[in-house]
């Protein structure tokens, strides 16, 4: 009975993880995809900052974390730990005079799964157009935005209860970029979530995101940046999470990102939290302190407040502020 079990969850697994592989497969045909030599051959780089302060202070190790509206951004498999509807909101000023802004709202839709849909903008500032003189034409006001909903549900093991059963979550996107001429696409996510193992405290996750699409800005059709996240949460105990994801990014080498996340009860209504997290991104790129992120996070009652200090060498530095409210 166990055995036959066992072989209908891993075929609840393997149909999912099917479904991606079928998917990635016409998007994995260049030979600039996952090497060093890819750098700056795909559009919409805004589709690779990370979303919440929670997940980049864990050095972006959150696709088997997350548990609020910020999964349309991680995992949308994620949606499915919410237990009530969730609001989140961030606001990080970036890299030269840039900043980026994020909006999601998601909610609990009992048997059938869970629901959301999320906003990401990115603003490049004001610039001038100058001619090859080098005289000014006129200014410009470059953006990045995408509008996303997803939803996830159970695919096995309908018998058992929640944390027993294998996870397939997708989001359906539309993507506009404006430099000086503007241009939109759509795109798709796909994630899933495996049952908890031993004893609830491991857990594994795998996402494909930006799956599909193209933009023109210019003469050539660019791709988006593919994503494909393999994470795993480990519960150390009730107070301290360990993740850790494999991250392979279309116009980049692939890189490993560890998390680790303590939680310290001050009282029913209040949790404060550490966080602190390592990834080897681009480490050869950049000079200064890197790699690294430290921040924590603040819980009163429904509502909870996040930070998250991301230093990038030479460039500068990036602070992330973002707000959660279960509702």
């Amino acid at each position: 009975m166990k055995r036959r079990a066992g072989t209908s969850a891993c075929r609840a697994a393997l149909m999912p993880a099917l479904l991606i592989c079928v998917l990635l497969g016409p998007s994995l045909s260049r030979a600039t995809d996952f090497v060093s030599s890819g750098v700056g051959t795909t559009t919409s780089q805004f589709l690779q900052i990370a979303a919440g302060a929670r997940g980049a202070a864990l050095g972006e190790a959150y696709s088997a974390l997350v548990d609020d509206a910020f999964a349309l951004d991680w995992n949308p498999a994620g949606l499915i730990n919410l237990k009530k509807s969730s609001l989140v909101l961030m606001h990080s000023p970036y890299l030269a005079d840039t900043y980026n802004d994020f909006f999601a709202y998601a909610e609990n839709a009992g048997e059938v799964g869970a629901w959301g849909l999320s906003a990401k903008y990115m603003n490049f500032g004001q610039l001038s157009q100058t001619d090859s003189s080098g005289l000014e034409l006129s200014k410009f006001n470059p953006y990045d935005l995408s509008v996303s909903v997803g939803f996830a549900c159970y695919v096995s093991a309908f018998n058992k209860e929640p944390e027993d059963r294998f996870v397939l979550g997708a989001t359906g996107k539309f993507v506009r970029s404006k430099i000086i001429s503007t241009d939109n696409t759509v795109s798709a996510d796909i994630g899933l979530l495996t049952p908890y193992m031993f004893d609830g405290n491991f857990r594994i996750a795998l996402a494909a995101q930006n799956i599909m699409g193209t933009l023109r800005l210019d003469k050539e059709d660019a791709q988006l940046p593919l994503i494909i996240r393999f994470g795993t949460l480990t519960r150390l105990s009730s107070y301290v999470n360990l993740t850790a994801d494999v991250v392979a990014v279309r116009d980049n080498l692939p890189f490993l990102a560890v998390g680790s996340e303590a939680k310290i009860p001050v009282y029913s209504e209040m949790d404060v939290f550490l966080r602190g997290g390592i990834n080897t991104r681009a480490m050869n790129d950049l000079g200064g302190t890197r790699n690294v992120t430290f921040g924590g996070g603040l819980r009163y009652g429904s509502y909870q407040l996040d930070y998250a200090f991301s230093p990038f060498g030479d460039l500068g530095s990036v602070h992330r502020i973002s707000i959660s409210m279960v509702l």
